[in-house]
This record gives structure tokens, C-alpha cells and sequence, in this order.
């Protein structure tokens, strides 16, 4: 390997680190804001430096269309709701850093070099546990370097994705390992998400169906020793009530604060501002609607904020790769979980636009699905027809 490549690998690897593992925000919750601002802008400047490096060789253009159309369209029906012209000039050069350059690092990282970070970021949650305690949140939820029990739990469900098709040897131990992370972060959605992700991968091998009962195991132990951790967890024993049948005042408490109800708050605004929006950061929280927390779903924001037109691009982007994923499942399965995974997630967090790792998987999600379409029509094969493929699929 020469210097240069050496150099990029080593570029790669940091900025895979700090967006991955969210470094500069972690470090903004436990350390302090001056070493978090130098973390995010060296990230960015690493990207910047990494496609210099490299050269661009593509673009993810679905997500810049997003984002000139959400950006552009939003600052200019905004009303009051912009803290500052700076907030969002940061925020766009941010984006289309992330999404120009990012393109870039994504391209050249590898399944087995994604999953590595995944595994790392995911561990971070046991770590969550036994080593440090969250100063925003304590409420017995762990979320790891991501400070938000959904956040933690998406990079367990993506890790989880990946295990269908990592090394066999890794396979069973990767599988158990972020179902036990993912649980632990205690989300609804982690678990929702983790269910209909195993009833897919049936469709691989009917072996699969094992992980099924492996999770409920695992769900069963974190309830009988809900005791032991550090603080007792509320939704454990909402659990314990639901899995034995007593105390309903515990059940009726999952779905206490549903997401339904957050949307419900702003359905108004929605209505009143269908085309173009209400403008920029007016979903976030005390904007649009009579509340201080955002409206915690993807698809109301972009459209909440800027109206249909980037909504359908967003969604467009979206339906084309669950249908390339679809057509290719029996070669890339984690591409469909992956996709429907991400999916779920953004009904449930409103920050995509801002979520560097987020939008850092699905573009990887996306050149994925590129490259294998680009291969397999060099060497002449049928996705639909393959009989080799499906026979293939079997040995996952």
C-alpha cells in the first residue's frame, strides 16, 4: 500500500469514527462545547480533505435536490422561528459537506468496515451502562455516544441488518450481540423495528426464525434483572406487567407520550401550510405548534417545514432503493433491511436533516445497491431470474 492510499484509509477511518460514533456531540454533552465545535468542524474539514485526496467520482443527487429544495424553500416562508441567519448558513454548509464530500467516504468503505464501526458505536450502549451516566437523561434508557435511546437503537437495528450477510463466523455472535444492545436501549421502535426485521429475514432461511425466540429470551432476562441495573427502568416494568398479565396502570404507560400524539400537535400547522410550509426549524418545537418538543417524525418535518415538494423527492429517493433492495434482497438482504429499518427510524426523529450518520447509511445504502446493479449487468445477470442466487440465499 502507498502513502497516499495509506493517508486516505487513515482519513476514512477518522471521519468513519467521529460521524459513526457521533464524537463531536457526545463530547458536547460530557466534556465541553469548545472541544465538541473543534471535533464537528474537523470532521468536515477531514471530508473536504478526503475527497481532495480521492477526487469525486459521484454524487448522491436525489439528497442534494432535498436538500437545495428543504433548505431554499423553508428559509423563505420562514417567519420567526430562526434563531439566528448563522444557525442556518452552518446548517446548510454543513449539509451539502455531508452530502457532497460524504458521498465520497461512503463509496470506498467496505460492509465488514461499516459493520466494525457499528459494533464499536453499538458497545458504547453497554458502556452507557456500567461506565458513564447520561447528565441530560438518566431515566434508565442507554443510548451510548448517541445521547437519545432511538438513536442508540438504529445503530443496533443497521449492525443487526449487516450480521444476515457479515463473515459466517461472526454471524450468530453479531446477531446476539445487537439484540442485546438494541434492547437495552429499551425503544419501542428498536424493538417494533427488530420484530419485522427477523419475520423478513425468514423469507432467507426459515433458520432465521431461531433469532425470534433468542430476543424474547433476552427481553425476559433484562426484566428479571431490571433490579440490578444501575437505575431501574420504568418501561421494564411496563414490560414485566404486559409479558405477566397484572397491573394494567403499567401497561396503559406504554403508550403514555405515543408518536401519535406528538404528530397530532402539529397537524394543524400541516393543514394550514400544505404547499410550501412553514419555514425552517418551525417543527422543531415552540414554532408551528404549542409545544417544546419537535414534531419526532421525518416526513412531517421536510414537509412541515418546506412543503410537499422536497417530501416527494425525499420519498422518491426512498421507494427507489426499497425497490432496487427488493429486486436484489437474495444477493444484498441487508440493503432491504437496512432501508425499512431507516424507514421506521424517521417516523420517530425529527434531526435527519442534521444526522450525519443517518444520512451517512443511507447514502452508503444507496451506492451499495448502485454497485451490484453496475456489476451484475456487466456480467449479464438477471436479479428476477437468477435460480443460482436464491439457491445461494439459502446458506445465509
Amino acid at each position: 500500500m502507498n502513502s497516499k492510499a495509506l493517508n486516505t484509509n487513515i482519513f476514512k477511518y477518522l471521519i468513519l469514527a467521529l460521524i459513526l460514533w457521533h464524537i463531536p456531540g457526545f463530547s458536547l454533552v460530557y466534556i465541553n462545547g469548545t472541544l465538541s465545535s473543534l471535533l464537528s468542524y474537523a470532521s468536515y474539514g477531514l471530508i473536504l480533505l478526503y475527497v481532495f485526496l480521492n477526487k469525486k467520482t459521484g454524487n448522491s443527487y436525489e439528497m442534494l435536490v432535498l436538500g437545495t429544495l428543504y433548505y431554499g424553500i423553508s428559509i423563505l416562508v420562514t417567519q420567526s422561528y430562526v434563531a439566528d441567519a448563522y444557525t442556518f448558513i452552518v446548517a446548510l454548509i454543513k449539509y451539502y459537506i455531508v452530502i457532497w464530500g460524504g458521498y465520497e467516504v461512503v463509496k470506498n468503505t467496505s460492509q465488514k468496515e461499516l459493520w466494525f464501526f457499528l459494533f464499536i458505536g453499538a458497545l458504547s450502549i453497554l458502556g452507557n451502562v456500567f461506565l458513564f451516566q447520561n447528565p441530560i437523561a438518566d431515566y434508565g434508557r442507554y443510548s451510548g455516544f448517541y445521547l437519545d435511546a432511538n438513536n442508540g437503537g438504529l445503530i443496533c437495528l443497521m449492525g443487526f441488518a449487516l450480521s444476515f450477510t457479515i463473515t459466517k463466523s461472526l454471524r450468530l455472535f453479531s446477531k446476539l450481540s445487537y439484540t442485546m444492545l438494541g434492547l437495552i436501549t429499551f425503544s419501542r421502535t428498536f424493538m417494533v423495528t427488530w420484530l419485522l426485521l427477523n419475520l423478513m429475514s425468514i423469507r432467507l432461511s426459515i433458520k432465521n426464525s431461531k433469532m425470534l425466540l433468542i430476543g424474547f429470551g433476552v427481553l425476559i432476562l433484562l426484566v428479571t434483572y431490571n433490579e440490578f441495573l444501575p437505575v431501574r427502568n420504568e418501561r421494564l416494568d411496563q414490560l414485566s406487567a404486559l409479558i405477566s398479565g397484572s397491573q394494567s396502570s403499567k401497561i396503559s404507560g406504554l403508550n403514555k407520550d405515543s408518536r401519535e400524539d406528538t404528530w397530532a400537535r402539529y397537524y394543524d400547522a400541516l393543514n394550514d401550510r400544505p404547499i410550501f410550509g412553514n419555514g425552517y426549524y418551525s417543527f422543531y418545537g415552540n414554532g408551528a405548534a404549542p409545544t417544546k418538543w419537535g414534531v419526532h417524525n421525518t416526513y412531517l418535518l421536510i414537509w412541515g417545514e418546506a412543503g410537499i415538494f422536497p417530501l416527494l423527492v425525499f420519498l422518491f429517493f426512498l421507494g427507489k432503493l426499497f425497490y432496487k433492495s427488493i429486486k436484489q434482497f437474495f444477493i444484498k438482504s441487508y440493503a432491504l433491511l437496512m432501508i425499512t429499518g431507516l424507514s421506521l427510524f424517521f417516523m420517530t426523529n425529527h434531526n435527519f436533516m442534521t444526522n450525519e450518520y443517518a444520512i451517512f447509511i443511507l447514502m452508503w445504502i444507496d451506492v451499495q445497491l448502485k454497485k451490484s446493479l453496475q456489476t451484475e449487468h456487466h456480467k449479464g445477470v438477471n436479479f428476477e431470474s437468477s435460480d443460482t442466487l436464491i439457491s445461494d440465499s439459502k446458506n445465509l
